[in-house]
């Protein structure tokens, strides 16, 4: 009992100093918790006095008197914890949440611009989720889909396109390309493009080769078919780790003003690890746009055939 009234003061003591709003909402469930406390160890008392009182009678009614306060005000005190704590917690959240936007308010931290792309959709299952949490930040993203996947999942690339996302071709089957022949390289990227275009009614100009491999064969074909190759600046090797805290970590530490992250939205940890690192970054001023945008905004223009790994790549500058 007493390490139990030790933990509410703590917990009292840091709602305050937190400044987590009105002091007495806090309050309120302590004295609950206290006039509860007090109660359990007044009955242990009677208890233990009429034990040693010989009473049998009196010990006996006192006895179940007293476990029956302290059985009942137990669960009530786990229960008056559990609510002050999460009260401590939400208040605190909102606290921060309002400096975040305070300081946003007031002296602006945009810190650049950042394009986040998806390989290997869609999913089923997973790209819809990534899809509604990308409306709900109002965020936009590039994918390089997969033509077997378009074929099979057309409505959810639709879906993508009309709510203003990229879309970049990432080969039918995902070959090497590197490992195949030039005539299969341009069969892997046309049929794509045909799926694509049938779900969204627009050719895409982005391509992305599996695993990032190319040669000459390959920029002369995306030169030929008019297409950008886009490789990326952070790779969190989100397929390798599946731990969404390490991915998201690593996107959060090397991602900077004009980066391309890659990612793959056939994994379920990559989509939460996306979302954490959307969150960390815009709250550090980041704003996410697509890799058209990206370029674009830095007057780089995507040119066929040519392999574009972040803005300042583009531009000579080391990153």
């Amino acid at each position: 009992m007493k390490r139990f009234l030790t933990i509410l003061y703590i917990l009292c003591g840091l709602a305050v100093l937190a400044g987590c709003g009105d002091k007495n909402a806090v309050l309120e469930p302590m004295d609950a918790a206290m006039l509860a406390g007090y109660e359990v160890v007044n009955a242990a008392v009677n208890i233990s006095q009429a034990r040693q009182s010989g009473n049998v009678e009196e010990m006996a009614v006192v006895v179940e008197a007293g476990q029956q306060v302290q059985s009942a005000q137990s669960l009530r005190l786990q229960a008056l914890q559990a609510s002050i704590f999460r009260d401590f917690v939400n208040r605190r959240a909102n606290s921060l949440q309002a400096d975040i936007a305070t300081t946003n308010d007031s002296v602006g931290n945009f810190a650049g611009h950042i394009a986040i792309t998806f390989d290997d959709g869609p999913h089923p299952v997973l790209t819809p989720m990534l899809l509604d949490a990308l409306d709900e930040r109002d965020i936009k993203a590039t994918f390089f889909l997969l033509g077997r996947e378009v074929d099979r999942y057309p409505d959810i690339v639709a879906r993508m396109y009309a709510a203003g996302h990229s879309i970049g071709n990432h080969s039918y089957r995902h070959p090497r390309f590197i490992d195949i022949s030039r005539q299969r390289i341009v069969d892997e990227i046309e049929s794509t493009n045909r799926s694509i275009q049938a779900a969204t009614g627009s050719l895409p100009t982005l391509l992305r080769p599996p695993y990032g491999a190319r040669n000459n064969t390959v920029l002369d074909v995306a030169r030929d078919m008019d297409m950008s190759v886009v490789l990326w600046s952070v790779d969190p090797r989100d397929w390798d780790h599946r731990n969404a805290l390490i991915v998201s970590d690593t996107i959060v530490n090397y991602a900077s003003d004009g980066s391309v992250v890659l990612l793959h939205d056939i994994h379920e940890t990559s989509i939460e690890a996306a979302v954490l690192a959307i969150d960390a970054l815009v709250a550090r001023g980041y704003v996410f746009v697509t890799v058209e945008e990206l370029f674009g905004l830095s007057e780089v223009a995507l040119q066929a055939g040519e392999v574009y790994r972040s803005v300042y790549h583009s531009l000579g500058v080391s990153q």
